[in-house]
């Protein structure tokens, strides 16, 4: 499937969809400082013909309660299928607005772009909206480091389990 204007338009209606509740959120928070984090990321994905794709990326967020962010995922599998992903999600830290840390819902929504033999192409290039919901875990790892593995559902992938680290800024 190749990514035409309709699916560009509903990744920026999820987009807008995204940043308007988060900033109705975010104004809502008590907290002064909104946390702010930066966290490399290693995933195991269903993005693969065959078995499971590996995957690592970056993701970039902020906000106390309700976070928004952007991630980028790299993934490759053992049958020469790279993925690139680039998706917002929006995080709910379910311990409430102060607390961030403890188990987390994200939703994510994006574009996956898929090539065989690593031939990058512009216009070659198959892609697809991608979706889903993931579930993790944020533990502290002193006052400014985290560890927070998770769990994802969704559209292309079906499943992924990865793990970040993140470093709040």
């Amino acid at each position: 499937m190749r990514l035409n204007n309709e699916h560009f338009g509903f990744i920026k209606l999820l987009v807008v969809f995204f940043m308007f509740f988060c900033a109705v959120g975010v104004h809502a928070q008590t907290s002064e400082k909104p946390d702010f984090f930066i966290a490399p990321l290693a995933e195991v994905i269903g993005y693969s013909l065959k078995g499971p794709a590996f995957g690592a990326g970056f993701a970039l967020g902020a906000g106390n309660g309700i976070a928004i962010g952007a991630r980028f995922l790299y993934a490759f599998d053992t049958e020469s299928l790279h993925t690139i992903e680039v998706a917002v999600f929006m995080r709910f830290y379910l311990l409430g607005a102060e607390v961030c840390t403890g188990p987390f819902v994200q939703l994510i929504a994006g574009a996956a772009v898929f090539n065989r033999e690593f031939a990058v192409s512009g216009s070659a290039g198959l892609g697809d909206i991608s979706a889903g919901i993931a579930a993790g875990w944020r533990f502290p790892l002193g006052m400014r480091w985290y560890i927070e593995p998770s769990l994802r559902l969704g559209y292309p992938y079906i499943t992924g389990v990865g793990v970040s680290f993140a470093l709040q800024l």
